[in-house]
Formats: C-alpha cells, structure tokens, sequence
C-alpha cells in the first residue's frame, strides 16, 4: 500500500527544491509550493491512486515509474504511455478525464502536488514557470516520438531508439559504450512501442547478433555503440526523444 513519507519526506521536498531554477529553492515561491505538496513513498508495482476531480503534477524525487492509460476496467491492461525516472515532472490527470495510472517500476519517492494550485502559485515566479514547462515540453517531444515511430518506424528501428533513449536519460550515454539496467520489463517495453513481448525479444536477439547489444540477466544492458546503434534507429543528428 502506498504510504505518506515521513522518514524520507524532509529529503524528497528537498530533492524537488534542488531541482528549481537556481535562486529560487531558498525563496518563497518555493516554499509555498513546498506547502502544498506532499511526499508519498510506493514500493515496486504499487500505483498513485487515481484522484477523481483533480489534475496533480508529480515529481519524482528517487526511482522509477510508467504512466499507464487504462481504457476499461480489465486488471493489468493498458497502454504504456510514458517511463519516469528521477528529476521527472509529470502530469497526472483527474480520473474523470481518464484513467491514467502512475505505476511504480522501483521503490519510488515521489512528490505530489495539486496542479492548478501549483500552476497559481508558480507564475509568480517567471523562472519556475519556465523551468516546469521546458519539462512538460520534454515529455511531450518523446510521446509525440513514440508516436510517430509506431506509424513510421520497423520494430528493430524502435527497439533500437528506445535502447538509445534509455541510454541518454538513465546513464548520460549519447556516443561509445554504454551499460545500464532497465527498470521495465519486455512487456513493458513492448507496451510503450505498440509491439508484442515476443517481437521485443526477437528484436533484442538480432541485436546481439549484430554486436550492438549484450544482455545480462533480466535487466542489464551492454551498448556496444550508442551512436550507431541510434543510426539504425533513424535518428542522425535529431534531438533525442523517447
């Protein structure tokens, strides 16, 4: 069961505070902020309960999470909307709107806000404002890029750019080798890029072959060549997204 931190919230609030523009985590803007906010600790597999009439923003003080739409009541189906590592800042909304679930994929420390009384309290602020929209529009670049690869892109093309995102956003790996641990499961990953587990596994296999990719285990992965392996992806010289 989720639980509200107590131990670890006075960490949380601060990791979220660090995370403001420079100069302002000391300020009263980021005070009052910090009033109306809260710090909830989920273990693995948990989710943040939906609430029924109120949009929140989230941000991930420590671990992992997936942002899942639930289009019916059928438990564990759902389109993979999004991964969240720490340093994310993610909008969740109001369960009538849909039924969008925050799911823990490691113990996650998160921090949760009601967004419009965040949003009030932030235009106050021109630098928070900003620094909270260029995230919300970083995550909106990688779901419009997930989306336009599911349309446009082979299964070995989205395996490829997943592994290059995950690279850059879970190790800072944007050329060489590069080894990291995916959080996600295969089903996971296939849920996020309109794929079967079957095809994930498959295209993680014709990797290795090639000696783009090792895997150890369930969950590390050995990168031989970031940068070619985001040429086999489509990406050349555009911005990572995904």
């Amino acid at each position: 069961m989720a639980t509200i931190s107590t131990f670890f919230g006075h960490e949380c609030m601060e990791a979220f505070r660090a995370a403001l523009p420079i100069g302002t985590g000391a300020q009263p803007t980021a005070d009052r902020l910090c009033a109306i906010g809260y710090c909830l600790h989920l273990a693995r597999s948990e989710e943040l309960v939906p609430d029924p009439h109120e949009d929140r923003l989230v941000y991930v003080a420590g671990g992992s999470a997936k942002l899942v739409a639930h289009p019916g009541s059928e438990a564990g189906s759902g389109q993979v909307l999004a991964f969240h590592f720490a340093g994310d800042m993610i909008s969740v909304l109001r369960q009538i709107d849909g039924d969008f679930r925050l799911v823990a994929l490691t113990d996650c420390d998160l921090v949760v806000f009601p967004a419009e009384r965040f949003l009030d309290i932030a235009q106050g602020d021109p630098a928070v404002l900003r620094s909270v929209l260029a995230r919300s529009l970083q995550a909106l670049h990688r779901s419009r890029t997930r989306m336009m690869q599911m349309g446009h892109k082979s299964a070995q093309q989205r395996i490829a750019d997943f592994l290059v995102s995950m690279a850059e956003r879970l190790a800072g790996c944007t050329t060489g080798a590069c080894a990291f641990a995916l959080p996600m499961s295969r089903r996971d990953i296939g849920d996020s890029l309109g794929l079967t587990i079957e095809t994930v596994s498959r295209q993680l296999t014709e990797l290795r072959v090639v000696g783009l990719v090792e895997t150890e285990g369930r969950s590390k992965v050995c990168l031989s060549d970031v940068a070619a392996l985001a040429r086999l992806a489509g990406r050349h010289s555009r911005p990572a997204g995904a």
